[in-house]
């Protein structure tokens, strides 16, 4: 039995959201560069007035956070490429029956949608913490 086209529609789905995560992936490293960038300058300024602030510390939190989990996180967008490709591959020779097919795309969206969950989160937190460096320049 071939592919459905349910099931296509739904490969097809999460290819177009994995580009867009993909895309996102790149703004949050670009954001993340900034950070680092930003969160340096300030630390200087901040060291030269004598002047500390406890809120680096959870700014300098984020970005090892983030540090941390970048490299898993462009492993899992290759490798939820790679699934949906297999899938899309293995379900147009028809290997799976319907329970099958629908159990498998289940799991790779919920894959999909953890990691556009976690940059969701590393971009808000850089948001919010490039408006925290903005205000502290200002003061």
């Amino acid at each position: 039995m071939a592919c459905t086209e349910p099931s296509m529609k739904r490969i097809n789905a999460l290819t177009k959201q994995l580009d867009r995560i993909e895309k996102k992936q790149t703004e949050t490293e670009a954001a993340f560069d900034k950070l680092v960038e930003e969160c340096a300058q300030l630390d200087n300024f901040l060291r030269e007035n004598n002047n500390p602030k406890p809120e680096m510390q959870l700014l300098r939190a984020y970005l090892q956070q983030y540090e941390d989990e970048r490299e898993a996180i462009e492993q899992d967008i290759e490798y939820s490429y790679s699934q949906i490709n297999d899938l899309k591959d293995d379900f147009a020779k028809g290997l799976y029956d319907e329970t099958q097919r629908d159990e498998y795309l289940k799991s790779e969206e919920k894959a999909v949608k953890t990691l556009e969950a976690k940059l969701d989160y590393f971009i808000d937190r850089f948001e919010k913490q490039s408006e925290y460096i903005k205000s502290i320049e200002k003061q």
